[in-house]
């Protein structure tokens, strides 16, 4: 077996100029393999594409019902967010809730991604807090989950802290993992991060994205976390330019999308089938993994052909006068969708 095939190629003159080589894998909530390109046993960090799942320990354990919360709060909590004000808002709010203020948060913090709002912020003088951070919604929840286990807000992200130890329960679970082989690492916001098998992350999403055919125990979940992505995708990414945001409004609520770090993504179908794949080289451009993801959606009928314009699945290279130097496009694998 391949380990890694080209997904994504770049041109110049026509001419193929370099290569972006990935695994990715799909599969239905029965867990049979529908689609490969590579490894589909490729164990790498999900990153932020976790995020939904690790949400499960807060939702399963009456979170919920304990803190009021609404499918705001859920969508917020899966975010990778753009640091809008909307995205602020929405943090500030499921804190408030939980009575934790916002010097609780543990992510660090960064300039927020989105442009607009990050000039804003520098024109008023401001330094971005740990608010602004893309995972500050996670956090949020992890400290709603301290609560709830009536656990210490203080390292609520160190491993071995109660939250975390709920957390990684019911990823084991969930995603069917060794608990005696788990490959740990450190995530950018300083939470735990989980290596997990790209299968088995594709019938996670299989689930997310169709509840129904989860195992009894997680349907209810898995329901409420998924609902609150579709009904907010803004929430999950950004009010523009995010493709996980871009995905799920073309999905018409039919259709769950996350994007992790280092070329990372998961998507899910209320079909029964999931994605996950992975770009090997990390996509620092953040290219490579929005053409994937739009063209894949594409080929399984998920979302309409063209019609997500800037991501994909062709997009146009200009250099830094404007002029037209060539594309970003699905390799010749992604464009031949073959049985698993």
């Amino acid at each position: 077996m391949v380990a890694y095939e080209p997904l994504v190629e770049t041109t110049r003159g026509g001419h193929v100029e370099s290569l972006h080589v990935g695994a990715l894998v799909a599969v239905a909530s029965d867990g049979t393999e529908r689609w490969r390109l590579g490894d589909p046993s490729l164990l790498s960090f999900p990153r932020s594409s976790l995020k939904p799942f690790q949400l499960l320990a807060l939702v399963d354990a009456g979170g919920v019902e304990r803190f009021g919360l609404d499918t705001t709060d859920l969508a917020i909590a899966t975010a990778s967010h753009s640091g809008e004000d909307v995205h602020l808002q929405a943090v500030r709010r499921l804190l408030d809730k939980i009575d934790a203020p916002p010097s609780a948060l543990a992510c660090g913090a960064h300039e927020p991604i989105d442009a607009a709002a990050a000039a804003r912020l520098a024109e008023r003088g401001e330094a971005p807090t740990a608010l602004h951070n893309d995972c500050s919604g996670k956090h949020a929840a992890m400290l709603a989950l301290a609560r709830l286990l009536r656990a210490p807000l203080d390292g609520y992200i160190e491993l071995n802290h109660p939250v975390q130890r709920v957390i990684r329960a019911v990823l084991v679970e969930v995603l069917d993992l060794d608990p005696n082989d788990l490959v740990v690492g450190l995530d950018g916001c300083s939470a735990p991060a989980y290596a997990v098998p790209l299968a088995r992350m594709a019938r996670g999403f299989a689930w997310l994205g169709q509840p129904s055919a989860a195992p009894p125990r997680w349907r209810a979940a898995l329901e409420r976390v998924s609902a609150a992505m579709r009904l907010h995708p803004e929430l999950v990414g950004g009010s523009h330019g995010r493709v996980c945001t871009e995905l799920m409004r073309a999905g018409h609520g039919a259709l769950v999308a996350k994007v992790g770090a280092e070329g990372y993504f998961g998507m899910g179908h209320r079909d029964g089938l999931g994605v996950a794949f992975k770009i090997m080289d990390g996509d620092a451009a953040w290219r490579a993994r929005s053409v994937v993801a739009v063209a894949v959606a594409e080929r399984l009928g998920w979302v309409a052909a063209g019609g997500l314009g800037e991501h994909g699945p062709c997009v146009a290279i200009s250099n830094w006068a404007g002029r037209p130097t060539g594309e970003v496009r699905p390799a010749a694998a992604l464009n031949t969708r073959g049985e698993g």
